[in-house]
């Protein structure tokens, strides 16, 4: 049976709005182009996550994320400017253009996937459940009744709102530093953090006794771009592929964390 003349009519119509609407998408897309010809690269860095990011004693943007992104700009031929970022402002900076793209240890949930694109994983780490001198867990049952610090809108807090532990209290404090300053000024029994993160305040706080109890996870960790920024995601993916094959993920690992590179899982 043919078409009928109004129904393609109606086709062609939506045809054409369809490709208006992802015309005026792409105009708004960050491309290789776009960044070379500025000169610089605008990168959303995470702070208040020792050693993944941080600030040094200038004031100037330090640690995993910062050398990754040092590297990418390498790649790309111009220089970085670096963007420092809280987790909760990691998203609505890439969102507003304040940055051209995060590496900002930011782990790719299907919440988040759904403002965001991302790439393959460029680093893993585990998240471990941290305490006090007084009392250490070794599994989830045991948070019963507990309070535990969490940073707000982070993986681990995802994690365990998720669990069915009776009388689990989550506190939310802005960054990973926060929510460890928490559990030693005593205001929570408990913080979830990064295995990076915890092995780093237990190294620059010998004295206070903090212990790593279990883990509750393995996390990955992606670059992000904005939903439309379909050329600036495929090349960051294959600048991950080359980092990992050439070492350079490795060694980069190796400095901040003293181990190698985790298997990192992929999608």
């Amino acid at each position: 049976m043919g078409i009928s003349k109004s129904l393609r009519v109606m086709i062609a119509a939506v045809g054409l709005a369809a490709a208006g609407l992802l015309s005026a998408v792409d105009a708004n897309a960050v491309t290789l182009n776009d960044i070379t010809s500025r000169g610089t690269v605008r990168i959303g860095v995470l702070t208040g996550a020792p050693p993944m990011g941080m600030v040094d004693e200038k004031g100037n943007p330090t640690g995993y994320d910062v050398d990754v992104a040092n590297l990418i700009a390498g790649y790309l031929g111009v220089k970085a400017e670096l963007v420092p970022l809280t987790p909760p402002s990691r998203i609505p900076a890439l969102q507003t253009g304040k940055v051209d793209f995060l590496i900002a240890t930011l782990a790719p949930t299907g919440e988040r996937a759904k403002t965001v694109m991302f790439t393959q994983p460029y680093s893993a780490f585990n998240m471990v459940i941290v305490s006090g001198k007084d009392q250490k867990f070794a599994a989830l049952s045991e948070l019963s009744g507990k309070r535990v610090a969490v940073n707000r809108g982070s993986s681990q807090e995802a994690a365990l709102r998720k669990v069915a532990v009776p009388g689990l209290e989550l506190v939310v404090y802005e960054d990973d530093s926060t929510t460890a300053q928490a559990l030693i000024a005593g205001q929570v029994d408990a913080v979830a953090l990064p295995s990076t993160v915890a092995d780093a305040v237990l190294k620059q706080l010998p004295d206070a006794g903090l212990q790593v109890g279990f883990t509750f996870f393995r996390q990955g960790n992606s670059m992000a771009t904005a939903l439309q920024d379909f050329e600036m995601r495929q090349w960051l993916n294959t600048a991950i592929y080359l980092m990992k094959n050439s070492g350079e993920l490795d060694a980069i690992a190796v400095k901040w964390t003293g181990q190698p590179m985790p298997q990192l899982p992929s999608f």
